[in-house]
Formats: C-alpha cells, sequence, structure tokens
C-alpha cells in the first residue's frame, strides 16, 4: 500500500497593502491644521465671505441723493462764495465721496476683530489696542481746537483744525474713536459691566474728559450725540441702568447748572429760541424761520428740483445744516418723507447685521455705527423743523463737509467688514 504523503501547504505571500484606489489613506494622526486655515485667527485683511449687499446699496442711495440735494442747495451759495463758480462746493463733496468710497472698501477688507487685538508696550508687560490708538489720536485732535481751533462763520464756534489749506472737524473722527473704544471696552470687561467701578465710574471719567474737551470749543450737538452713543453701548453691554440713572441724573443737573453759571451763552441763547422761529425772525431765530418757511413752501409735493427760493441767500448754511429744509421745499412732504424712511432702513439693517454679528464686539461695534448715523439724521431733521435747538448738526451723506462724509463712508465699511464674518439672509 501506497504510503501517503504529506504536503506541506503552500507558503503564502506576505499580505501586500491593496494597490490604492484613489481614497486617501486613512492616518492615526490627523494633520496640524494650517495657521491660515484657522477661522478664528485675526488677521488684518479678511477678504472671504460676502459683504452685506442691502447695507451696501441703501448707503450708495443715500450718498447719491445726499450730494444731489447738496448741489441744488449750495449752487446759488458757491456762485457767491466762489467768484462765480456754481459748482465748487458740489466738486468738492464729489472729491471726498470718492475719497470716503475708497477708504469704504478699503476698510471692508479688514477683519474688524483686529481693532481689539492686544499688542505689547515695549517690555512694559502692559498691552494697547488699535481701540486705544484710534482714540488717543482723536482726543489729541480734539485738544489742538482748543488753542488753534478756526471757524468757518465770523464769531462762530472754533470747532476746525486748518491743514494744508483746507478745515476738517476733528470730532467726527472722536465719534469713531468713542464707538470703536467703547466697543472694546465692553467686549473686554463684559462679565464686570453690572460692577459700578468698571460699567459706570471708568466710562463717566472718559465722558468727563470728552465733555470738557467738547464744551470748550463749544460744541454741544457733537457731545449730545456721543454720549447718547455711549450710553446705548453701556446698556447693552449690562450696565447696572439704575445705577446709571441715578449717576445720569445728577450729572445732567450739574452740566445744566455749570452752563447757566458759566460765561457760555450759546447754549443758553440756542435752546430759549428753539420752539418758537417766530420769536425774533430778524435775528436770533433767523436760521429757524426761514428753515419752517422752506419746509412750509414744499407742500405735499413739492416745487420741483432746483427751484427752491429759500436757497437763494435766505437760507444760511442751506449746505451744511438746512440741506433736509431744501429737499422739502423742492420735493415736499414726499422727498422728506422718502429721505426719512431711508435713514430708517439704514439703521434697521445696521441692527441686523449687528444681531447677526461673529461675536460681542461685532455686535456692539455695528450698533454704534447705526446709532450714530441714526440720531444724527434724526437730530437734523428736529433742528429743521424746531424741535431742537440749532447747534450745528449735520445730515449724514447730505451735509457738506469733506471729514463727515469720509468718516461716515469708512464706518459703513467697518460694517461691510462685520458682515463677512455674519451668517446674513
Amino acid at each position: 500500500m501506497a504510503s501517503t504523503v504529506k504536503r506541506s501547504a503552500p507558503r503564502t505571500a506576505a499580505k501586500r497593502p491593496a494597490p490604492n484606489s484613489g481614497k486617501p489613506v486613512p492616518h492615526k494622526k490627523k494633520a496640524a491644521r494650517k495657521k491660515d486655515d484657522d477661522p478664528d485667527r485675526i488677521r488684518f485683511l479678511y477678504a472671504k465671505g460676502s459683504i452685506d449687499v442691502p447695507m451696501l446699496i441703501i448707503t450708495l442711495v443715500l450718498l447719491i441723493i445726499g450730494i444731489t440735494m447738496m448741489f441744488s442747495a449750495s449752487h446759488a451759495l458757491s456762485y457767491r462764495d466762489n467768484d462765480g463758480n456754481s459748482y465748487e462746493y458740489a466738486a468738492s463733496q464729489i472729491f471726498f465721496a470718492g475719497l470716503g468710497l475708497a477708504a469704504m472698501f478699503s476698510v471692508s477688507f479688514i477683519d474688524y476683530r483686529f481693532y481689539r487685538k492686544e499688542f505689547k508696550l515695549f517690555n512694559t508687560g502692559k498691552t494697547f489696542t488699535l481701540a486705544h490708538l484710534i482714540l488717543a489720536i482723536a482726543l489729541f485732535l480734539v485738544a489742538l481746537v482748543i488753542p488753534f481751533g478756526v471757524s468757518n462763520t465770523e464769531n462762530g464756534p472754533r470747532r476746525w483744525l486748518r491743514l494744508f489749506g483746507r478745515t476738517f472737524q476733528p470730532s467726527d473722527v472722536l465719534k469713531l474713536g468713542v464707538i470703536i473704544f467703547f466697543a472694546y471696552y465692553i467686549w473686554k470687561n463684559f462679565k464686570n459691566m453690572r460692577y459700578t467701578f468698571t460699567g459706570l465710574i471708568k466710562p463717566a471719567i472718559l465722558l468727563g474728559v470728552i465733555a470738557v474737551l467738547m464744551i470748550a470749543q463749544p460744541h454741544l450737538s457733537g457731545l449730545l450725540i456721543m454720549i447718547i452713543i455711549a450710553a446705548a453701548m453701556l446698556f447693552i453691554g449690562g450696565v447696572n441702568m439704575k445705577t446709571v440713572i441715578l449717576v445720569g441724573g445728577v450729572a445732567a443737573a450739574l452740566l445744566v447748572l455749570a452752563v447757566m453759571m458759566s460765561e457760555f451763552t450759546y447754549f443758553a441763547d440756542r435752546i430759549q429760541y428753539t420752539f418758537d422761529p417766530l420769536a425774533d425772525p430778524r435775528d436770533k431765530t433767523y436760521q429757524s424761520y426761514q428753515a419752517v418757511l422752506a419746509i412750509g413752501s414744499g407742500g405735499f409735493w413739492g416745487v420741483g428740483f432746483g427751484n427752491s427760493a429759500q436757497k437763494y441767500y435766505y437760507l444760511p448754511e442751506a449746505q451744511n445744516d438746512f440741506v433736509f429744509a431744501v429737499l422739502c421745499e423742492e420735493f415736499g412732504f414726499v422727498g422728506g418723507m422718502l429721505v426719512i424712511i431711508l435713514f430708517m432702513i439704514f439703521v434697521f439693517r445696521g441692527f441686523y447685521i449687528a444681531r447677526k454679528s461673529h461675536d460681542r464686539f461685532g455686535m456692539l461695534l455695528a450698533t454704534g455705527i447705526s446709532l450714530q448715523v441714526g440720531i444724527q439724521a434724526l437730530l437734523n431733521i428736529g433742528v429743521n423743523v424746531c424741535c431742537i435747538p440749532n447747534t450745528g448738526i449735520s445730515m449724514p451723506f447730505f451735509s457738506y463737509g469733506g471729514t463727515a462724509l469720509v468718516i461716515q463712508l469708512a464706518e459703513v465699511g467697518v460694517m461691510l467688514a462685520i458682515s463677512r464674518r455674519s451668517n446674513l439672509s
């Protein structure tokens, strides 16, 4: 019987990895994410995301209407003041609008969180931010107005500085500085804002310094706008409102008492004749009377574009504080209400960007900027209809003034930068 021979099992070849099927081979450790792909890293430039198109459109509409109305209101005054050149004021405004639009689009590419990024101050162990720097520069410029300020009218308030043959208003820069700094301060100290020292005393000291500088010019309207913006931002930041109301009431009483006892009769004269334009129409209430006359002459539909009679040397500063009166005369109640609705849309869209912002700092920034534009427009309209003392409140995007227009468009750029990181619809 043949013997069976046991055969050893054939040696199997070593297992080889399956050929690559196009799928990435899994690794035990994930590759480290590059810094450039970190969405939370603060950059100087941030071009991802899309800007808020409705905010851009409403800003451009307000700007176009504003320049058009400023030209209509100013061409007679420009003819008189610039040796027969009716287009001088309009050309200057268009030039600054171009600068402002360039600033708006440039700022929209800056990561808004860069304003709160902390940098080391040499080897002192202390830090500073761009918010501190902007506020410090603005305060320094406003302080320079006291010894070196100039006035645009004879015996008028000295609120401007002259540089390279042109004048600019440092208080417009200070408004932006206050908004950015308070947004940073509240973001940094949010957990302690209900404490009196952090939430009230420190901000009150800063506002007190600003009040001294602004009253010395004097510029009561600018101070009022900054106080309202700061108070609203502190309220959103969680400050104890009972303490704010108590301290604010005492501070307001002391401020009124100080103004009444001081030599600044400028404020008292403006307040005294606010609600009665017929009290002294040839002197004290001349501007208010002419503004009300222009608005009343417009009726419901207006007298037509370019047909205003009050702008022919009857209404002083028609290209500046009283553009809205000329607008109502030429386009009537319908035109005035349309502009008011446009400003309301601007403010509500700004609040929407704030609500959808990426963080608390962006929310406070967008809220402060929206409030500034809305409050300033409201106060200017109030001046035109004799509800608020005439203290030189310009209308955003409408009134003649290069500094204000460039700063306002740059502020819109900040809101567009916030919208890049927001979840908007």
